[in-house]
């Protein structure tokens, strides 16, 4: 039953990434705007005060810490996510979603029973839960572990058309030591920063960031220290 579920979980991520980046997509069309990412969306909706928008024939309707899209064909409830997750798992958000949709899964129709499940995987070191919310630890076979330069003299960050250049720190190196594994398909996600080393103006190491595939730690002195110093 866990495996069951694990495989409808991730499937409801997926889903509610997709219509996030159709929302997205739509505004930065409508409005000639240039959202990239969950952070940007928040900042947009803050200063417009939209409770409710229209793209590709899906209505979104915004609830405090959540949104619900739907048309005739699809409805997904969800609360937006820890860090830039565009949702975690909130059993009943799920469950509701599930019994909307008509799923064939009757059995999660109940969200004490989705939330026992995921307190097992919690437990088995399967997800984590964060604020109310339950997310999906990657397992440390679908890691790899840098090869960070120990000669280096520059950071350069890059993201979309921004590029910033720091000079080595103790911050910095603290960064690498806490990254002692990062996930193996990180190059594949869309919203990623790429932080390239430099020794003298040249290139001795690259590789992609993001605060899904770094470990907490790390993701705390790179996104919450550095890069928000940057903003």
């Amino acid at each position: 039953m866990e495996e069951k579920l694990k495989i409808i979980l991730k499937q409801y991520i997926r889903e509610v990434e997709n219509v996030c980046n159709i929302l997205i997509r739509s505004i930065n069309n409508s409005e000639r705007v240039y959202l990239k990412n969950k952070y940007d969306f928040f900042v947009y909706r803050a200063n417009c005060k939209k409770v409710e928008f229209e793209a590709e024939g899906i209505t979104y309707r915004l609830h405090g810490k959540g949104c619900e899209a739907f048309n005739k064909e699809i409805f997904i409830s969800w609360d937006f996510g820890y860090r830039s997750r565009w949702c975690g798992i909130d059993p009943w958000k799920v469950s509701r979603t599930l019994k909307k949709n008509g799923s064939n899964y009757t059995e999660y129709y109940d969200g004490s029973e989705i939330k026992r499940l995921c307190d097992l995987m919690v437990e088995n070191g399967i997800m984590f839960k964060q604020f109310d919310q339950y997310y999906f630890e990657i397992p440390v076979e679908e890691t790899f572990k840098p090869e960070f330069p120990t000669e280096y003299d520059t950071v350069v960050i890059e993201y979309f058309d921004s590029k910033w250049y720091i000079p080595r720190s103790k911050i910095i190196d603290r960064f690498i030591r806490k990254s002692r594994r990062v996930y193996n398909r990180i190059d594949r996600m869309g919203d990623k920063y790429m932080l390239v080393f430099l020794l003298n103006g040249k290139e001795v190491y690259a590789i992609p960031y993001s605060d899904i595939g770094y470990p907490e730690n790390a993701v705390k002195i790179m996104s919450d220290i550095i890069l928000q110093s940057l903003k």
